[in-house]
């Protein structure tokens, strides 16, 4: 960021916390008269805090803005009434800009002022919560020009034009009007009425505009896009590849790194289309996030042969660790986690709690929302801990817009997803690369894994062998007295392993980071965040070794 974006940020934080003079009153006027950009960025600033610190359950006043909408990122919240102090701060900002363009101004004209046929209304909730954990309502109104993330569940939406927005959590999306809308992470499935056509959605590197049909757009954490064709056809292009290619039912398109776009496969199974018609028996399990009980986890060594069983009769449990939700749902979620290493493997073990175990029949791309264990380490030496890459600023990921760091995009960093497709009725895994989870594979070889439902049927344990040659350490993987990152997050479904329905986030660094504000369910992409692997020598992974050092 540059000097005049911190001087203007600045100018206008003290306008929203009432602090401001007329002097800077009339510094922040001058500088948007002399660069219409920061116009724009005024509104930004100005509508997303209006949508970050107002109350639950309320309406917007025509007049005044709006009073309430769900959180997006970790805020707090202002006191009654307070809008109404800030509403004539703004009108007078408006009024001082009249002599500029139109097209700066009309931002700020814009923003109290929504049309009715633009609003979007949650018209079923599964399992959804807002990313600041809160339950979606049903009969949410969502004004234009905010930007409304899930961290899981599924959430169905309808437009003023009567489309229909399935999206699948955890997701980020933009409201423009009733016609538009922005896809900044995640899964949905648009469908227009009968007879309806037009609904543009777009994303980091594709405009989709549909031409009277339903069809699915994803955008994954890397930032690629694709757009699936359920029934009729919708136009596709990018910023390189402009000349809008058509698509037709049953086909499929994808983005690429260079800008372009090229076909991908179909597959019917890759996003929910209908909202499940039949609700699940309420669970109570509180909030799903609870703070971080373990900053390190022990790695032992490897003394024996370790079988991929599910069973764990090889494992030391005094070096397990455990986090649950927050009580009293702490023993019924929750995660007791191990790992162990050798010269050739890393190995993993887990006891999860889990009221629907084991039936997992998340959409491709979605895997880890049916039902998962993931774990996240670096065997990057040179970084050691903490790791010093980033995808996140304030809780909002900005990696779409900057260049990656290379700490960030190092191939050392791994996330390791595991679950049991209940389809497949096996174990499998996938792997990404870095931060971004970038070059994704699923079930490569040189793995091994299994699943085992508890005795009373209410969690499961798991246990997988996986090759240093995977995680890209083959020649050098960690050795005795490694400290290097690592973390952990198990997810929750739904009875049906369609939909995330909570995740709990455990492992990681409980100091705090100077100017930042992370929510938990960002971990994953913040290397800082990370808590550490502690790589312990044969003779203290040894039992005897212990019991002569406790005497």
């Amino acid at each position: 960021m540059n000097g005049t974006f911190i001087v203007f940020d600045d100018l206008v934080r003290c306008v929203i916390e009432g602090e401001a003079t007329d002097e800077e009153f009339q510094d922040l006027v001058a500088l948007m008269r002399d660069d219409p950009g920061l116009q724009t960025r005024y509104s930004e600033q100005m509508y997303i805090h209006a949508l970050l610190t107002c109350h639950k359950g309320q309406e917007w006043p025509e007049e005044d803005g709006p009073t309430c909408a769900p959180d997006v990122t970790k805020r707090g919240r202002q006191r009654p009434g307070a809008w109404k102090a800030r509403a004539g701060v703004w009108r007078k900002m408006a009024a001082a800009l009249l002599g500029l363009s139109l097209v700066g101004v009309w931002p700020l004209l814009r923003m109290g002022t929504p049309s009715k046929a633009d609003w979007v209304t949650v018209r079923s909730s599964r399992h959804a919560r807002w990313a600041d954990g809160r339950e979606v309502p049903v009969g949410t109104v969502l004004k234009p020009g905010g930007i409304w993330s899930w961290r899981s569940g599924l959430v169905e939406l309808v437009t003023g034009s009567g489309t229909v927005l399935l999206v699948e959590a955890p997701a980020r999306l933009e409201i423009e009007d009733a016609l538009h809308a922005r896809l900044f992470a995640g899964k949905l499935v648009a469908r227009m009425p009968k007879g309806g056509s037009g609904f543009v959605i777009d994303t980091p590197s594709m405009r989709v505009r549909d031409l009277g049909t339903e069809f699915g757009v994803s955008v994954s954490s890397a930032g690629e896009t694709q757009v699936q064709v359920f029934d009729g056809k919708v136009c596709a292009e990018t910023a390189v590849q402009t000349q809008g290619k058509e698509l037709l039912a049953g086909e499929a398109i994808r983005s690429t790194a260079s800008g372009g776009m090229v076909a991908a496969v179909y597959d019917e199974q890759s996003f929910i289309r209908r909202f499940p018609p039949v609700m699940n028996a309420p669970r109570p399990s509180g909030v799903l996030y609870s703070q971080s009980a373990v900053e390190a986890v022990r790695v032992a060594y490897a003394a024996k042969a370790v079988k991929a069983d599910g069973v764990l009769e090889e494992w030391d449990t005094r070096f397990a660790f455990r986090g649950g939700c927050q009580p009293p749902y702490a023993e019924t979620y929750f995660l007791e986690g191990m790992m162990m290493y050798d010269t050739e493997n890393l190995y993993l073990a887990a006891r999860v709690g889990d009221p629907d175990p084991l039936c997992n029949r998340a959409p491709k791309g979605l895997e880890f929302a049916g039902g998962s264990v993931i774990v996240r380490i670096s065997t990057d030496a040179a970084q050691g801990w903490p790791l010093k890459g980033t995808l996140v600023e304030n809780g909002v990921d900005s990696y779409l817009a900057k260049p990656l760091s290379e700490e960030a995009k190092s191939v050392l960093i791994t996330g390791i997803v595991m679950w049991y497709d209940a389809q497949a009725d096996r174990a499998r895994i996938k792997l990404g690369r870095g931060l971004d989870y970038h070059d994704p594979v699923a079930d490569p070889p040189g793995w091994q894994g299994a699943f085992r439902k508890t005795a009373e049927g209410r969690g499961y344990t798991l246990e997988y062998v996986i090759s240093w040659r995977l995680l890209n350490s083959s020649d050098r993987p960690p050795k005795a007295g490694d400290t290097l990152a690592a973390l952990w997050m198990v997810h929750w479904s739904d009875a049906e392993g369609r939909a995330a329905r909570g995740q709990l986030v455990e492992v990681t660094n409980h100091q705090p980071h100077p100017g930042q504000e992370i929510p938990p369910y960002v971990y994953f992409q913040n290397g800082p965040s990370w808590g550490k692997a502690l790589y312990l020598s044969k003779e203290e992974s040894d039992p005897v070794f212990h019991l002569y050092k406790s005497k």
